[in-house]
């Protein structure tokens, strides 16, 4: 299994959102961290999809957006902060 896998496995956006400090509501929404966002508009769960800005993807994609990183740093990134082993 590769790390892109392990992680897409084992890591929710919900729980990465969670880990990196959004605050998500009661039925998985939260303000879009990428655009100027007044009301939640974003709805997190395995993936994620901001209805306001139309940000979407995988908890890969919303790692390497949020910390604007390539998709292999934000893979190693999300290994490190959930303690997913991978070689």
């Amino acid at each position: 299994m590769t790390l892109f896998e392990k992680v897409k496995t084992n890591v929710t956006t919900l729980q990465a959102a969670e880990r990196y400090g959004l605050r998500v509501k009661r039925g998985g929404m939260c303000r879009c961290p990428f655009h100027n966002d007044k009301n939640p508009s974003m709805k997190v769960d395995r993936r994620f999809h901001c209805f306001g800005c139309q940000a979407d993807g995988d908890v890969i994609d919303f790692t390497a957006h949020l910390y604007n990183l390539k998709p292999k740093e934000a893979a190693e990134k999300l290994a490190r902060a959930f303690s997913i082993h991978y070689e």
